[in-house]
Order: structure tokens, then C-alpha cells, then sequence
């Protein structure tokens, strides 16, 4: 993750209680957040590659006029 010591904030998501039971009974306390952390970062990523992607397919078009 980063490199420089990043403050912790906590965060209170709503989720139906089944789908709270099951992320408590398969990630255990301690990595619950880790996973978390690691789709939103995922989800981050592949929105930039999206929007860049969609960047050069407009300049493209652009050139092929």
C-alpha cells in the first residue's frame, strides 16, 4: 500500500445482515479491512484505466477526421 504512514479512519458501511454475517464469518477480525481497502483500490484503478482509455479513444476520433 502507501509507503508513508497513513492515518486510520474508520467508517461505518450498511449492508444487508446476511451479507455482515458472511464477510464476518469469512475474513476474520484484522482482515476485513485489508479486503476492503483492496477493492476500492482495484475499483479505483480500473475506473482510471476506463477513463484514460476513454480519453484516447476520443482522440482518435478525433485524428481520423
Amino acid at each position: 500500500m502507501n509507503k508513508k504512514k497513513e492515518t486510520i479512519e474508520r467508517i461505518i458501511i450498511k449492508v444487508p445482515k446476511s451479507v455482515a454475517d458472511y464477510f464476518r464469518a469469512e475474513f476474520p477480525h484484522g482482515r476485513r479491512s485489508e479486503f476492503v481497502v483492496k477493492c476500492i483500490m482495484d475499483y479505483k484503478k480500473q475506473k482510471e484505466i476506463k477513463n484514460i482509455e476513454d480519453e484516447l479513444r476520443e482522440v482518435g476520433k478525433n485524428r481520423q477526421k
